[in-house]
């Protein structure tokens, strides 16, 4: 097991997730990770400890690993969901998946330094 929380700023999304999910708020989290190592992906998921103590895999009600793009990943999602595309909220740290997962509609934020709590505010 590893603690994530050492920057609060890192684990600030993680924690608003199982906030408004424990508050019964209507919000869906998702990963969308592109790798050729996907069991080891979903491990590490499993093994993460965010800062309010959960594991990293259940602040997410659906995890897609894979490697294939993310569009496909975010494809695949709105069937899951239902989810019009407009309504999604797409976090990355490479522009290209920035760019590519935007032509569906989804709204996209690009986060070089990792995710920050300024990003899940813009969001």
């Amino acid at each position: 097991w590893h603690n994530i929380s050492s920057n609060p700023y890192r684990s600030y999304a993680l924690s608003e997730i199982n906030r408004m999910k424990r508050e019964e708020k209507p919000i869906l989290a998702a990963v969308a990770s592109r790798t050729d190592e996907p069991r080891w992906a979903q491990k590490c998921m499993e093994w993460l400890i965010v800062s309010d103590g959960k594991t990293l895999v259940s602040c997410f009600d659906h995890i897609i690993i894979r490697y294939t793009d993310k569009c496909q990943h975010f494809r695949k999602l709105h069937r899951m969901t239902g989810i019009p595309y407009e309504n999604m909220c797409f976090f990355d740290n490479e522009q290209w998946n920035i760019h590519s997962v935007a032509q569906l509609g989804v709204k996209c934020i690009y986060t070089p330094e990792g995710m920050t709590r300024e990003a899940w505010i813009e969001a």
